[in-house]
């Protein structure tokens, strides 16, 4: 193969990921940064270990779970772009830990998720769709588990209103999935979906959620948002304060926690389910729940605890 520059070389690299069915957001983010710092650098040729090493700890104050991740994807992508240039050089591995810990997850309640769908509804302009949109999104995340980007990529033609089913196409790691809605939550989408067709009845976007332009809503304008009602609630100064992404570990502790609390017997197999539903590609990210949150890690030891005396008693009869 002819011999690629680190820009063309990284794009064929994100290109080819993603035809398999990777998102690769983060890491071709990541990536691309790395070409625009070699070119400041006026670097030429394959990449190298100086290079890589140098980028993954630019800039000097990152800490060293930012560093590692930078570090890893550069390390990635040398080790597929080795078989086409042998000249790559392949930086060596955890040199700076772990790229990827779990955090602290905040757990809404209740009132909480209340109070949150409340302040959505007094959103500005008053009288726009920008408050409906909102407190549907907020209440939809919170109710399905679903990922705010999965949301968001939420078109039209992906509601099935008589089935009360949302279609998840094409999601995380390329797979897609069915997100049945309880009744509730299908009254609330559609009565969103009728205020959007008289807001922008001749509205050339597709897609579910719309902005203020009548475009799809993106991450950035979500997130925002989000942030300014946790600033009204007082919610940004908690110990772990609030994220989008835990309206997700709020519903999957939720059903964890109603499993056990009614003594089901089949809780593998709901614990399966659940991973569908969520779109986990290793179930492992689902039982990880079990070990987030104090209570259900309590839970889970007094059954298994119960199991293991079970199954002495019945070793000894």
């Amino acid at each position: 193969m002819k011999a690629r520059s680190l820009k063309a070389a990284v794009a064929f690299y994100i290109e080819s990921r993603r035809r398999l069915g990777f998102a690769l957001e983060s890491e071709g983010a990541l990536l691309e940064n790395l070409v625009e710092y070699a070119h400041q650098l006026h670097h030429r040729g394959p990449l190298t270990t100086k290079l890589a090493l140098n980028w993954a700890q630019a800039p000097l104050s990152a800490n060293s779970l930012r560093r590692a991740r930078r570090l890893e994807a550069v390390r990635h992508f040398a080790l597929f772009w080795a078989a086409f240039e042998p000249r790559t050089q392949i930086p060596p591995a955890g040199l700076f830990g772990a790229a990827y810990r779990r955090v602290p997850v905040h757990i809404y309640t209740p009132q909480q998720i209340a109070a949150l769908l409340t302040r959505a509804q007094q959103l500005p302009p008053p009288e726009s769709l920008r408050p409906l949109t909102f407190s549907t999104l907020l209440g939809l995340l919170a109710c399905t588990g679903l990922r705010i980007s999965e949301a968001l990529q939420l078109e039209l033609a992906d509601w099935e209103p008589i089935e009360a089913v949302l279609i998840i196409r094409q999601a995380k790691f390329g797979q897609s999935r069915y997100a049945p809605l309880a009744p509730s939550a299908a009254t609330a989408l559609n009565t969103y979906l009728q205020a959007r067709a008289k807001a922008c009845p001749k509205g050339n976007s597709c897609a579910l959620f719309l902005n203020r332009q009548g475009k799809g809503l993106t991450y950035r304008e979500a997130s925002a948002t989000f942030v300014a009602l946790r600033q009204q609630l007082n919610w940004q100064h908690q110990r772990l304060r609030p994220r989008l992404h835990d309206l997700r570990h709020t519903f999957a502790v939720d059903c964890l926690l109603g499993w056990y609390r009614q003594g089901q017997e089949e809780l593998n197999a709901k614990i399966l389910s659940l991973a569908v539903y969520l779109g986990h590609r290793n179930i492992r990210h689902t039982y990880w729940y079990l070990t987030a949150v104090p209570e259900l890690l309590a839970l889970g030891s007094a059954r298994w605890a119960k199991a293991l005396d079970s199954h002495k008693g019945a070793a000894h009869e």
